[in-house]
């Protein structure tokens, strides 16, 4: 790594403020060095940076030619008052005085890369685990982000906080006075803290536009925890209405924070107005909680942009839809992070803009920019979801099929384990006949895909011009505590219209391909052992970390590092010659 790029990660590293750790706690992070980083590499990190600092480092590696006479250009500008993001400390808090909500919001941003339609145009902020992955007031993949200030700022302080309990009679100005959380919910205002005390609730709590937030003042629904730290707050969602524990009908800008939600239809459910990008709701933050055995999905957001999830579980959705995380109807910018699904009978993750709904029902054509421009063009996405970061996650052992990234655009998907699943596992591709529909210029980097049967990964349908590097794919079977190798298992399917991927450093173990042969930095092997992880999985109930290479490992040592991978899932900094898989061994 260069100068420049060990000064931007750790400038990057400085701007993320703690939030919380995720399900495998891991610590902080400390970037070591690389030489040889291209011009190119060096000057796109420095503009995701964007301080003096960052560019006279740049500046000071490549001090000629174009690149270096527009770095200066971009020094010029940042004196004369332009951003500066170099500070270490959290933004002053807002006025403790609750604003009005907006009447109306603001136009979908527009992206110093949204013309571009190369992989040069995903780039995803340096996240740390425990760390928000972006915070206030920075870029997010070339984006001014607009994500909910409850996530991105801890020294943001509610204007009002309320005190509610399972049978609550009081004012909820305290703990010892608190009131009926359908009268808190009710009341809310932009900047209330809703404080639910421990205990078990019938929830079917609903927000409208009229009792949500707003970008700088959210709404916080907060779940007190047991002196353990373990969630204390468990919730039965109701069977009427929309059927959800909590219901976001146009609302924007909620945090739900450290919930356990059984039954239902969903338990937490996120629509907009409309499909039109300006009629989408904005910065629903779904954080630490739980779903299980809803009717149709614990998880499930449409019409929704800048939304986060993150450290949530959700497991054993039934028929009626079955998802574990649903996002869809062209939702972009959105956050899924080190979130667990497990036995759902549908796919245990999946984003799906439904461009049949979203257009074709509408009466737009496919081909019709208001279906088919990348997020940020006017009022156009609405048959795609754009500008995705997936990192962290733990996909596995689904009653059906793994996750579905289903027009899915201008995203990093990266650090995961996937699967195994009953059927197949990941699947990037479309619903349309429209190139433009296809599952593209994607970063998918460092994950673990594992296959007992069906395809590992897949590419079809115009799934093209994505970045497949550094990761690791497994044909195994699984016969009671006993793993072994399966020659007949589907690694990886590409069909004819995804010949534009490019496929570095990955590693094939056991199984076979079709559609294309491993290139020659790529890794294959006939053989596997379990011995390679530190404790294989072979029934439900592990953990990720269990996937962490041994000494024994052919992913030791055998990818190169990648800018937009600078450490691994448990925060652990990549350097020089890196593991393959979401684990760096250190």
């Amino acid at each position: 790594m260069s100068r420049l790029r060990a000064l931007g990660l750790v400038a990057a590293a400085a701007l993320l403020i703690p939030l919380a750790a995720p399900p495998s706690g891991p610590g902080m992070v400390a970037f070591a060095q690389q030489d040889d980083v291209p011009a190119k590499e060096a000057f796109d990190a420095a503009k995701e940076l964007g301080t003096i600092e960052g560019w006279n480092a740049f500046l000071e590696s490549y001090p000629e030619g174009f690149l270096s006479n527009l770095a200066r250009a971009y020094v010029k500008k940042l004196k004369e008052g332009g951003p500066d993001t170099t500070r270490d400390t959290a933004p002053e808090p807002a006025p403790t005085v609750a604003q009005p909500k907006a009447k109306a919001k603001p136009a979908a941003p527009a992206s110093e890369e949204a013309s571009a339609a190369s992989n040069e145009a995903v780039s995803a902020p340096a996240a740390l685990p425990g760390k928000p992955a972006v915070a206030r007031g920075a870029k997010y993949m070339g984006f001014a982000e607009q994500f909910n200030r409850y996530y991105t700022d801890p020294a943001w302080k509610p204007s009002k906080t309320v005190f509610v309990s399972p049978d609550g009679r009081g004012d909820g100005a305290s703990p010892e006075a608190p009131a009926a959380a359908k009268d808190a919910v009710l009341g809310a205002t932009p900047g209330t803290k809703i404080h639910f005390l421990r205990g078990k609730y019938d929830a079917c709590f609903n927000f409208t536009k009229e009792t949500g937030g707003t970008y700088d003042e959210p709404v916080v629904l907060y779940a007190e925890r047991n002196t353990d730290k373990s969630i204390g707050v468990s919730m039965l969602c109701c069977k009427s209405g929309r059927a959800s524990c909590f219901n976001f009908e146009a609302a924007d800008y909620i945090a739900v924070d450290g919930f356990h939600m059984t039954g239902g239809k969903y338990g937490v459910r996120v629509v907009g107005e409309g499909y039109d990008a300006s009629q989408h709701s904005r910065g629903i933050a779904i954080l630490r909680s739980t779903g299980n055995d809803q009717d149709r999905d614990p998880f499930f957001s449409g019409q929704s942009d800048w939304n986060v999830w993150e450290a949530n579980l959700g497991f054993g959705a039934k028929k009626d839809d079955g998802h574990g995380i649903y996002i869809s109807n062209g939702s972009d910018w959105n956050i899924v992070r080190f979130n667990e699904t497990y036995g759902n009978l549908s796919s245990d993750f999946q984003i799906n803009a439904d461009p049949a709904s979203t257009c074709a029902d509408e009466g737009i054509p496919f081909d019709d920019p208001r279906c088919d421009a990348y997020a940020g063009e006017g009022e156009g996405g609405r048959g795609a979801s754009d500008y995705f970061l997936v990192e962290g996650n733990y996909f596995h052992d689904g009653a059906s099929s793994g996750p579905n990234f289903t027009s899915v655009r201008r995203s990093v998907v990266r650090n995961n384990v996937f699967g195994p699943q009953v059927r197949h596992n990941v699947s990037f591709w479309q619903e349309t006949d429209n190139p433009k529909l296809g599952s593209s210029d994607n970063k998918v980097l460092h994950n673990l895909f594992i296959t007992t049967g069906k395809h590992g990964v897949q590419f079809t349908a115009n799934s093209t011009r994505n970045l497949f590097a550094n990761n690791v794919l497994l044909g195994v079977t699984v016969d009671g505590g006993a793993v072994a190798a399966n020659p007949s298992a589907l690694l990886m399917e590409v069909d004819g219209t995804a010949s534009d991927n490019v496929y570095r450093g990955n590693l094939y173990v056991s199984g076979r391909l079709e559609g294309r042969e491993p290139g020659n930095d790529e890794i294959s092997r006939d053989d596997f052992s379990a011995s390679w992880f530190a404790k294989f999985p072979t029934v439900v109930g592990g953990s990720p970390n269990d996937f962490t290479p041994t000494a024994d490992s052919p992913a030791l040592g055998a990818g190169k590092l990648l800018a937009d991978s600078p450490a691994d899932r448990n925060g652990t900094a990549r350097a020089g010659d890196v593991d393959l898989g979401p684990i760096e061994v250190k």
